[in-house]
């Protein structure tokens, strides 16, 4: 597992449904950016938006959270949720280990989600094995896997544009609200470039020019330089809390757009940590 504050991680292990084996991909440190929040007026659209929000994996004991919420940890497609929420449901489960359940419900995300692949993109899936994931470099995550991370993010103002700031591999990504289009001929780089703006009270974010790398540690799918994406983040109370709907479209290596999701609590007493990955290269 990747290093970083060893007071504030222990807590981190999974309770007692033991589905630590699923997080052993995942990297457990970051450092924390010093991009200036301002202070949001109360008509300000952004303003829901603004603070720090944690995921299940840094919050597992936490009550509020459903069972079904730890299959996404990493964001999932609502057939993981679901299908883990309704094997919770049925009494013929009750002595079943989680972690058997959790597996079935990742079978029937990554089902669903070969049905998507283009023949490039089961090439691509294919070729992806744990062995040659970046990360094992200390190599930060590409698009998708950044933006549905399981450590802690903060989202700031900086003037009229927004930065959201990684725990995960101290990245921090600017999303530009003054209504510009995605430059034409930009090099494509980790985090693409992105716009936003609030419709109705959501926080429409638009995604385009990334770098290729994998969806997900549990696909193994990978997508192209071609990908655009469409995050829709939305905030709701008791418990407050950030809701992400996350669609990309590849058509390299996907035959129709597909869609993540994604729950964080809000944790105003959250300080993200310094990433220490490089003192702790491949490990877990």
């Amino acid at each position: 597992m990747r290093g970083g504050d060893g007071t504030r991680r222990m807590h981190r292990e999974m309770p007692s449904m033991r589905i630590a084996s699923w997080l052993r991909g995942v990297a457990l440190a970051a450092f924390a950016l010093n991009a200036t929040t301002a202070s949001a007026q109360d008509d300000d659209p952004l303003a829901p938006f603004l603070g720090t929000w944690s995921g299940v994996f840094t919050m597992q004991d936490d009550p509020r959270w459903g069972l079904e919420e730890f299959v996404c940890f990493v964001g999932c497609p609502a057939v993981a949720r679901d299908t883990l929420k309704g094997l919770l449901a049925d009494p013929a489960n009750d002595e079943r280990p989680f972690g058997d359940l959790m597996g079935q419900a990742i079978g029937a995300q990554n089902a669903e989600f070969a049905q998507l692949l283009t023949p490039l993109g089961r090439q691509i899936q294919s070729e992806n094995t744990g062995e040659n994931d970046p990360k094992l470099l200390c190599q930060p995550y590409g698009f998708v896997r950044q933006v549905t991370n399981p450590l802690p993010i903060a989202i700031s103002r900086n003037g009229e544009h927004l930065w959201v700031e990684y725990e995960e591999w101290s990245l921090l990504r600017p999303i530009f609200l003054d209504g510009r289009a995605h430059p034409q001929y930009r090099t494509p780089s980790l985090l693409g470039h992105s716009v936003g703006r609030v419709e109705n009270g959501v926080l429409v974010v638009e995604t385009a020019r990334v770098l290729p790398d994998r969806i997900s540690d549990f696909t193994q799918g990978g997508y192209s330089d071609e990908l655009t994406a469409v995050e829709r983040y939305t905030v709701k109370d008791d418990p407050r809390r950030l809701e992400l709907e996350l669609t990309i479209t590849d058509p390299v290596t996907l035959t129709a757009p597909y869609v993540i999701t994604k729950i964080w609590f809000a944790t105003p007493d959250v300080e993200l940590v310094q990433d220490r990955c490089s003192e702790f290269p491949g490990k877990y």
